[in-house]
């Protein structure tokens, strides 16, 4: 019976001690601080410890930069797969990356000085003044018109859109547009559900169409050219350059939305069109009045007709032609100059610089060439186009969870060396990347674009699934033999 008081005391002494530390973690909040973290991001944290886990015996073989190069695109990729601002998980890797000393200052501060990203907050600006004296709003109404049946409406919306996004950046065009075209559905009596998500893939279709229709292109075409000068050549994507193929993506992906939109997206209620009697509700009809005027409407219209005229004709001058055209709308009260500013989105920015950073990386630590010489080894002996089918099929599945930008300066480094060990030019691969960077149909976050008409159009994550996958199937089989035609011989 004696060991039981020693017992009892070593168990008074486990729940003594117990509080007390307790009491430590609670007056410096450790503990609290553990839990917040480990409820907010516990998935995230084991997610990215099973990745690397899995991954360890192939990082571990890699030369050491080549390997924390490696791990940190895994850490990052994981983050933004889990809805991380992207910013923030490139900055922090950039800082990583610099710190094990895989990149130098210079290198990380590389992207900032890019013409592509000085180019895609200019364009943003431009698009803005344009928006603000409603010359997007007059072409939108003046080109949608009162079709009858769903068909008709998907093309009366789906055409107009392709034109405009060919020349503007896709964001503001889908941001004028959504709120026109959803009240031009229910006019229709159509459900918003049936067109919004359709908006939103013709803007990222029609900025297919023209260098400077999507920041994507704009982006592709400067480290294009920052890699043909480094080879002692040239290349410059001009205005249209991109469009053979962007017409044939366009066409094959209207086609889709037309016949299987129906089907495909949600059903929605549908309601019958308001029937207004002669003579009656016209005043109500009326578009309001251009809100900084007829004359600045026209004139924003004219300067951006003439932007894309003159950089058509010299896509070198594209940065020079629009920052005129910026200044120009600023002095005649198209718009403010803080409406400039707000419209220069400084987090895409900021991420589309620092992934220059991690494209430098990529080469400068050994990984690009050891993804790519495996990439060699499976597809060179199936032939040039098979390989245009695995860099686009690659770059849709990486851009299902990083910014669309970001994936052309990643993967770029890694299409180069493999068509260097394949023996075929990296034009026509660089082309099926810049296309496939754009195909951001089957995930709401995948796309700005996408995420502005998920909360209208009310839907579901698995509503982009259903109808965005065969799209971009559609259009990986429409695109890639067309780089293939166009641009194999380059």
């Amino acid at each position: 019976m004696k060991p039981l008081p020693t017992l009892q005391r070593a168990h008074g002494l486990v729940a003594l001690r117990k509080p007390a530390r307790d009491d430590v973690l609670a007056s410096t909040g450790l503990g609290g601080a553990a839990a917040e973290l480990w409820s907010a991001h516990g998935t995230l944290l084991l997610s990215v410890g099973a990745a690397l886990a899995l991954l360890a015996p192939v990082l571990l073989r890699l030369p050491r930069k080549a390997g924390i190069t490696a791990a940190v695109l895994i850490v990052a990729l994981c983050q933004m797969a889990f809805d991380m601002p992207p910013d923030q998980v490139l900055l922090e890797s950039v800082i990583v990356l610099c710190f094990a000393r895989v990149l130098t200052l210079k290198d990380a501060l590389e992207g900032f000085s890019s013409e592509g990203v000085v180019a895609v907050g200019v364009m943003c600006a431009v698009a803005k003044g344009v928006q603000t004296t409603g010359g997007l709003e007059l072409l939108a109404r003046l080109l949608l018109g009162k079709p009858r049946g769903h068909v008709l409406a998907m093309v009366r919306m789906l055409l107009p859109v392709l034109l405009v996004s060919a020349f503007m950046n896709n964001t503001p065009v889908c941001a004028m547009f959504l709120p026109i075209v959803t009240e031009w559905a229910k006019g229709l009596g159509i459900p918003a559900a049936q067109l919004l998500m359709p908006l939103s893939f013709a803007t990222m279709l029609g900025g297919t169409l023209s260098l400077i229709g999507s920041s994507t292109n704009i982006v592709a075409a400067g480290v294009a050219a920052k890699q043909a000068a480094l080879e002692g050549s040239s290349f410059a994507m001009g205005m249209f350059d991109i469009a053979p193929v962007g017409i044939i993506n366009a066409l094959a992906g209207t086609l889709y939305m037309v016949l299987g939109g129906r089907k495909l997206l949600p059903k929605g209620d549908y309601t019958p069109a308001p029937v207004t009697a002669a003579g009656d509700g016209t005043a109500a009809a009326k578009p309001p009045p251009p809100p900084r005027g007829e004359v600045r409407l026209w004139l924003a219209l004219l300067a951006l007709t003439a932007t894309m005229a003159i950089a058509s004709q010299q896509p070198k001058q594209l940065i020079v032609v629009a920052l005129a055209c910026l200044c120009l709308f600023v002095r005649t009260g198209c718009m403010e100059l803080k409406d400039a500013w707000k419209a220069v989105n400084g987090p895409v920015l900021l991420s589309i610089a620092l992934s220059f950073a991690l494209g430098k990386a990529l080469s400068a630590s050994g990984l690009a060439d050891a993804i790519a010489a495996q990439i060699v080894k499976v597809v060179a002996p199936l032939g040039p186009l098979a390989l245009l089918f695995v860099v686009y099929f690659v770059a849709i599945c990486i851009g299902a969870v990083i910014a669309n930008n970001a994936v052309v300066v990643l993967m770029f480094p890694i299409v180069v060396r493999v068509c260097e060990g394949a023996g075929v030019s990296w034009r026509a691969p660089f082309y099926a990347l810049t296309m496939a960077a754009s195909a951001s149909f089957s995930t709401p976050v995948s796309y700005q674009t996408n995420l502005m008409v998920s909360e209208p159009g009310g839907y579901a994550f698995a509503d982009f699934l259903r109808f965005g996958l065969p799209l971009q199937l559609v259009c990986m089989l429409a695109a890639v033999p067309a780089c293939h035609f166009f641009y194999g011989a380059k």
